[in-house]
Parts: C-alpha cells; structure tokens; sequence
C-alpha cells in the first residue's frame, strides 16, 4: 500500500487558501438575503448561531486531523473508531453532497456571470465551470492550490472592503425591529445560514497531502475560522443595513446592488467577479476532496479498483477526480432553490455530525496510541463537551431543517438507504474472498504513526 501513498505537497499558507476558499462560497453573495428575508436584521444573528456548531467541527477535525493525517481521515477515524459503514456513510454523504451541493455553487456561478454575459446559456455555463475546474486539478494539486490562492485573495478583499466601507454607512435605523419575525424565524434561517459554515471538515480529507499536518491541520482551521467568522458577520449585518430587510429577501444579487449604494458602480463588476471566483473556489475544493475520499475508499477495496488509480505525471488519482466531476454534471441537472439544495445537504452533514461527536469521545481508548501522541490534543473534558455540544445542535438543527423541508429530506434519507445497500453488498463480496475490511482500516491507521 505503501506506493499508493499521496506527496505531501501543501504548506499552511496552501491549506488557509484552500479552506478558506471552500466555506466561503458563492452561498455568502445570495444567501444572506434570502435569510434576511425569513430572519429580518437579526440574520446576522441566524449566523452566530450557525457558527457554534462549526467551531464544534473545527475543534474534531483538529483532533482527527493531528492523529490520522491520511486521506479521508473522516473515513479512517470513523471506521476504526467505530464501524466501518459509519465511516463508509460519511463517504457517501459527501457523494450526495456533490450531486445536490455542487449545483448551488455551479449555478451561482452561472448567475453571476450574467452580470458580465446576459446571453449565455446558464446550463452551459454551469458545465463549463465544471470542466474548466478538472482540467486545472488533472494538472495537479500545486496547479489547483495556486490558483485557489489567486481567487480568494481577490474576493476577500472585496469583501473586506464591502463589509468594512458599508459600517460608516449603513442607516441602523433599519434594523429595528431586529426581530420582525419572531425568534423562530432566526432559528429557521440558522439551519440554511450552517450550510455557508459547513466545509471545515474538508481539510482532514486532504490530510495526507498537507505538510507537518499534526501542526498545520489545527492552525488551518484557526486561521481560517477566524477570516470566515469576521467575514460572515460583518456581510450579515452590513447588508440588512444598507438594504430594507423585506426587500433582500426578492434581490437575486443583493451584495452588488447594495455596493452601489456607497461604492463607485465598477466596485458592482467587482463584486460580481467575487462571487465568480468564490464559487469557483468552493467546486474547486468539492471535487478535490471528493476525489481523494473515492480514491481512499478505492484503495481499501470498498469501491472500484480504477478509482485508487495513479497518474503518472502528478502521482494524484485522476480516475477519481474524473468520477467526481460526472457526478457533479448529474447534479447540475437537477432544479431547485437554493434555500432547499442548502437545507438539504445540511441535513446529511448533520447526521454525520452526530456519529462524529460519539467517535470523538471513544477517541482516547479506540486509538490510545494515536491519542497519546497527538501534537494537538483536547483533553477528556473538553470532548464531552464538545461532543454534547455537537449533538444537541445537530439534533436540534435536524429537527427543524427536516420540519421545514420534509421532502427534500426524506429524499436525502432515501440516498443513505442506497448506500447502505451498496455497503452490505459490497462487504459480502470482501468476506468471500478473505479480505478484511477491518484489518485494512487498521493498518490504514497504524501508518499514521509512522
């Protein structure tokens, strides 16, 4: 197995880009009004609370992330924490993820560059982003981490200068009543508001490939959840501000309209090319991620041989990165609000946050070794508490993400029942031949000791 090993190829600063690129995707350019909509000013409060749930994730990535820095370390931890189909259902709600995730970030993409392209085909510009995005990480992670660096530098800047620039203008008056809704209607835009907090996780996905990752892995997350935080609340509450809460919720691209109101009208294209790139940025890291989660499950035998395959040029699976792209083009094909595809995919991210939380607290005995070596390490203490915290928001969140979006939901239920099916199916068939799931998970994380 050994010479299926990933190169440690990415730095801190690459690991910062890449996260930071990932959570904040273009969901931060549209979704925020649309929450102001449901939650009136205190949307920006609709993202505090969303925040409290992924600093939970960040501080059990940290953990998973310094122990296990192998690819799809979720999986491996989970596994061997646990069960194998638990780690194998967090595989597969990152495939779902793809297929219903994707196209919010694709077809934001599509959105926006109508800014610039009014007669361009949406559904083909959706493709075209797809495509454009495989070809530069079939050249290789250094290739792709370059070029994230690129796009996040410049839509953070822009977003700095929005949300900085629009404080010493925004009438405050706007913001009473803070809660025209009633506080209900906070809590239901909270759940939606999780989905721009939710790709912290990403980074232990990619742990093989990140230099001195015992180290790089929890300043990453603090680093990045620091510039993501400050970013959120300054666009949150700057936004319901400069713009009637009510009116928000009906514009399709609130921050370039509301940029308008205090910045030169270029600064608009600005904005617009912003949401460009940090949807961009977001595939970018899904399909990177994905790929190394199919190759990881590859290699231990659960899925198809091909997708553990190698290039020879880059030492990186293209197989893998190619499947991934084909089921990001399924979803494309499917239509909805993005309000529902956010919902949705937060949904499965919840449930496994849950089976994360119980993991993290069987941490200490399952890997006791891993445990005791760990750069980073949260003490017995602070797991209970971070793993009750998880839960009782995760469930909490659950309850009122499905409440409100039954059928979305049953449907997401209804993929994780296929992936059960394929999981047994696919176990049967390693038992017959004597191979043992088991052992390969555990020689997978013994080598993390290494």
């Amino acid at each position: 197995m050994s010479e299926m090993r990933l190169q440690r190829k990415i730095g801190l600063s690459g690991a910062v880009f890449l996260l930071v690129g990932n959570v904040v995707g273009a969901s931060i350019f549209i979704l925020p009004g649309q929450l102001a909509g449901i939650a009136g000013p205190a949307v920006f409060i609709a993202y505090l609370i969303a925040g409290i749930p992924a600093i939970m994730n960040c501080l059990i990535a940290a953990q998973v992330g310094s122990i296990l820095p192998v690819s799809a370390a979720d999986y491996v931890f989970t596994s061997v924490v646990l069960r194998p189909f638990l780690g194998f259902l967090k595989v597969w709600v990152g495939m779902i993820g793809l297929i219903v995730g994707v196209p919010i970030l694709a077809y934001g993409f599509a959105d926006y560059m109508a800014f610039f392209f009014p007669d361009w085909d949406r559904l083909t510009i959706a493709i075209g982003i797809l495509f454009t995005l495989l070809v530069i990480n079939l050249l290789g992670i250094q290739t792709s981490v370059r070029t994230q660096m690129a796009m996040v530098t410049i839509f953070i800047a822009s977003l700095l200068i929005f949300g900085i620039g629009g404080l010493f203008y925004a009438d405050w008056d706007l913001l009473t009543p803070m809660v025209p809704n009633g506080t209900n209607s906070v809590l239901n835009a909270a759940v939606p508001a999780f989905y721009s907090y939710s790709g912290f996780l990403t980074i232990v996905v990619v742990a093989e490939e990140i230099k001195n990752p015992s180290k790089n892995i929890p300043l990453t997350l603090l680093i990045t959840f620091i510039i993501v935080a400050t970013i959120y609340t300054l666009i949150t509450l700057v936004l319901p501000a400069l713009i009637p809460w009510e009116k928000l919720g009906t514009i399709v691209a609130p921050m370039s309209q509301a940029s308008q109101l205090f910045l030169p009208d270029w600064f608009a294209a600005i904005i617009t090319l912003s949401a460009l790139l940090a949807a961009a940025t977001s595939i970018n890291v899904a399909i990177l991620t994905a790929s190394r989660s199919f190759f990881a499950l590859a290699r231990n035998r659960i899925y198809p041989q091909i997708l553990s395959r190698i290039s020879k040029r880059t030492r990186e699976p293209d197989a893998a990165l190619v499947l991934a792209v084909i089921l990001s083009l399924a979803g494309v094909a499917i239509q909805g609000e993005i309000i529902e595809y956010a919902s949705m995919t937060v949904v499965g991210i919840l449930l496994y946050g849950v089976v994360w939380a119980v993991a993290l607290t069987r941490l200490p005995k399952a890997l006791p070794v891993h445990y005791a070596k760990a750069d980073f390490k949260l003490n017995a203490a602070t797991i209970w508490i971070v793993a009750v915290i998880k839960i009782v928001i995760s469930v909490a969140f659950l309850y009122v993400g499905i409440r409100n979006n039954p059928g979305p939901a049953m449907i997401y239920i209804g993929l994780l029942g296929l992936g059960g099916v394929y999981y047994f199916l696919r176990s049967r068939y390693l038992e017959r031949n004597g191979i043992s799931l088991e052992a390969i998970l555990r020689h997978e994380a013994n080598q993390a000791l290494n």
